[in-house]
């Protein structure tokens, strides 16, 4: 038996190791849940005897209702969705009695308070590779380990998770981390905090409803319709003081910790603990046998196309389906999973069957699992939907939103139209709660299929005016959809043109034209990051640009509010950006000016969202330490050595400014003065940190031009024995890198080299004209815009 992160993995038969998880589940269980009241015990134990007892059971004697409460549980364990909502689902589902909806519920509830949700694949993480490092190391143990103590020592799940992204930032920037988008360790960060999150929420929930003698089901359905939880809260939030501290000083010692691993796994002999293996499959609810059941049940349940599960399997197809060396039955399974995972029941039974087939062995499976758990956080407040509920009708609809016509394709099954119609009145209802001004009247939607060669998740045909909207991928992109809506009424408003956008024809006019003036304003506030590809010309279409402004503007006010708006978009923060093209404006905060005042010629935002998101998003905001840490590690990243000292030295010195004049505006107390140390911290660690990374590539090019160039993994050995003293490398042939790295050393030193003051800061030569304001504000790099 192993005790790993509360589970008992057994290798026994199936029932045999269900009985003996039940028997040691208070000895390997980490956070046992203080008792409530004798009731709410009771009703826990009897959830948590009925979810064990049907691992006892023979698998052919299982009931269809068995199998069904087995993909809940399924669901629940890999995390997809709020467990809350899952919860709300169990209690309407006509497929199940009144008595296992009950037990059902509060299994889940009982999973949570023991952190049984949430669980990550480590196999996601084994690309990200650290520096000087053999590659047979299992390293995603390792980064999921320190991940989960990350958050777990963190005062809360988002500032534990917001130190792990910064960490991570700081290690890649040095070159310590390599391989893995970051991208995917933000997913996994998400994760493991909802996992904190969830076990707060339920035990907050049941602790009240214990204290007012309430029925704790009644109470969840009504902190839902009160948005209360927060893991189904908005990722996009601002941290308080206090948990920008945590960020900062749990951001810094995740970056140490990873040069610590990466120096101990380096040595010959790590006396580092191997890290604990974990089965992520191993702990499924769905045996092959009961997967197939469940794939089944589902068809015939014939639940809608959900997006966000839809959209993460289809990102990932030719990934799934082109790898190297498979069998044709191999493909052929896969192109069966591909075919079958379109909704969450239809997901968990796919991924668990090509799983247990042999066919979906490698990362892409597991990415695609993480993907859509995170995916569907932008999902996590909807209320439940079952094949026949109620929705409004195409007329409700078009009668409300002035729309010309809704139309279905009729290969879109009509048992599915109510989902799509309701969805699609929630969604312009969030769009209009930001934007009352914006009209979508006269607006045909059509909810069908798009042609492959498109490209396309949605798309706005400007020519006949009419929004298509595929079942599968057409949620979460509405609001950049509607964007261009408003963009062609525009058009017709101010040029009297139909067929076109506004800002297109801006742009090619040019001369003396204010939406021009404006479009250059946002060209390089929505850039990609440098791990999204080369931009495309696409990328820098004026409605494009527009389109991802106001998808951002829409999802950052909706979160000010607490609303998630899945349906409407797909972005959630930063770094969880969705599946859209929508990302966070640049740090100058110069597009927010320049997207309100292209928005003041159609559809004006509400004079309150207004100040807010100028006072939170624009260029007179005070940065975050996380904000100025970026603005440093990414300064000069496309120059040389000698370019890019200058470019950190500026980017540093600029927000030392910031940091300043952030100072005078704080009150004097404990907490100012702690967090104020905490982002000086921050910035000191960042500056560092794109200093060692400027002589790591440095080296690694300069050997890559020797006439006999070493090895990478000698160059490396050679990189951790000066930067980090490690053991002297064996090949002596990388002594001839010394006056490379001695000279790269010195800048890098007079780069670090900052005057403390009293108190442990810097010497941040205080004397301004002005207190306040953004020390990236200007210049704004100028990007072409595509007419």
């Amino acid at each position: 038996m192993l005790c790993f992160r509360g589970f008992a993995v057994i290798i026994f038969p199936r029932a045999l190791a269900v009985l003996a998880a039940v028997l040691l589940l208070a000895a390997c269980a980490t956070n046992s849940p203080t008792r409530f009241s004798s009731d709410i015990d009771e009703l826990l134990a009897e959830g948590q005897a009925y979810s064990r007892s049907l691992g006892f059971r023979d698998e052919a004697k299982l009931t269809d209702e068995d199998v069904i409460a087995l993909g809940y549980l399924e669901r629940a364990r890999v995390g997809l969705g709020s467990p809350f909502r899952l919860v709300a689902y169990i209690r309407q589902d006509a497929r199940l009695t009144e008595e296992v909806r009950t037990r059902l519920a509060y299994s889940v509830l009982r999973d949570l308070l023991h952190e049984r949700g949430y669980q990550v694949d480590p196999a996601v993480l084994h690309g990200l590779r650290l520096s000087g490092v053999a590659q047979q190391v299992p390293f995603g143990e390792y980064h999921l380990d320190l991940i989960e103590r990350t958050i777990a020592e963190a005062p809360t799940a988002l500032s534990g998770e917001r130190a792990v992204r910064l960490g991570y930032m700081l290690a890649r920037t040095e070159g310590t981390a390599t391989g893995t988008p970051a991208s995917v360790v933000s997913y996994v960060a998400s994760m493991v905090a909802d996992r904190r999150r969830a076990r707060e929420d339920a035990t907050e929930l049941l602790r009240s409803a214990a204290a007012a003698g309430a029925d704790p089901l009644e109470q969840l359905e009504t902190w839902r319709r009160e948005l209360r939880f927060r893991v189904e809260r908005p990722a996009l939030a601002g941290l308080t003081p206090r948990e920008e501290i945590g960020e900062a000083r749990g951001g810094a010692q995740s970056a140490e910790s990873l040069r610590m691993l990466a120096q101990r796994l380096s040595a010959p002999r790590s006396r580092v603990q191997v890290a604990p293996g974990h089965d992520f499959w191993g702990g499924t609810w769905l045996t092959p046998e009961v997967a197939e059941r469940l794939a089944s049940l589902a068809q015939t349940h014939d639940y809608p196309a959900q997006a966000p599960v839809a959209v993460a399997v289809a990102i990932n197809r030719d990934g799934l389906l082109g790898r190297r060396g498979l069998e044709e039955w191999q493909r052929a399974e896969r192109k069966r999973f591909v075919d079958a995972a379109f909704s969450e029941e239809r997901f968990v039974a796919a991924a668990s069957r090509l799983r247990a087939s042999d066919a979906g062995s490698g990362p892409r499976l597991p990415l695609i699992v993480l993907q859509a758990s995170v995916f569907m956080r932008g999902w996590s407040q909807e209320e439940p939907w079952f094949p026949g509920d109620p929705a409004p009708s195409a007329r409700d609809l078009e009668t409300r939103f002035g729309l010309a016509d809704i139309v279905f394709d009729p290969s879109v099954p009509d048992a599915w139209r109510p989902y799509y119609r309701r969805m699609l009145g929630r969604a312009l209802t969030d769009f209009q709660r930001i934007i009352p001004t914006a009209s979508v009247r006269g607006l045909t939607i059509r909810i069908g299929d798009i042609q492959p060669e498109a490209a396309a998740l949605a798309l706005h045909e400007p020519r006949h005016r009419v929004l298509t909207l595929p079942p599968s991928t057409g949620a979460g992109t509405i609001a950049h959809e509607i964007a261009h809506d408003l963009d062609w009424q525009l058009a017709r408003k101010r040029y009297n043109r139909r067929g076109s956008y506004a800002s297109d024809l801006a742009v090619q006019r040019r001369k003396g034209d204010r939406i021009a003036a404006s479009l250059a304003g946002l060209a390089a506030a929505f850039a990609r990051e440098p791990e999204d590809g080369a931009p495309t010309a696409h990328d820098f279409r004026p409605a494009e640009v527009f389109a991802r402004g106001t998808d951002w503007l829409v999802a950052a006010s909706l979160a000010r509010e607490g609303r998630a708006g899945g349906y409407l978009t797909s972005f959630q923060d930063p770094a969880l950006v969705g599946y859209g093209t929508t990302r966070v404006p640049h740090v100058d905060g110069n597009a927010v000016p320049a997207l309100l005042s292209l928005l003041d010629q159609i559809a004006p935002v509400a004079a309150e969202s207004r100040q807010w998101v100028l006072e939170m998003h624009g260029p007179s905001r005070t940065l975050s330490a996380k904000e100025m840490a970026r603005a440093v590690t990414s300064a000069g990243q496309a120059g040389t050595p000698y370019t890019r000292f200058p470019a950190i030295r500026e980017a540093r010195d600029r927000a030392l400014e910031g940091l300043s004049t952030a100072s005078c505006r704080m009150t004097p107390s404990e907490d100012a003065r702690q967090l104020l140390a905490a982002r000086q911290g921050v910035l000191r660690t960042a500056v560092d940190a794109a200093a060692r990374g400027v002589v790591r590539s440095g080296v690694r090019d300069v050997a890559a031009e020797l006439e006999d160039p070493p090895s990478r993994r000698a160059v490396d050995e050679f990189l951790l024995w000066r930067l980090d003293g490690g053991p002297e490398p064996a090949d002596s042939a990388v002594h001839q890198l010394l006056p490379v790295i001695d000279e790269l050393l010195f800048h890098a030193d007079e780069l670090t080299s900052m005057a403390p003051v009293t108190g442990g800061g810097f010497d941040l030569n205080p004397q301004q004209a002005l207190c306040g304001g953004n020390p990236f504000a200007s210049p704004l790099r100028s990007r072409p815009l595509v007419g």
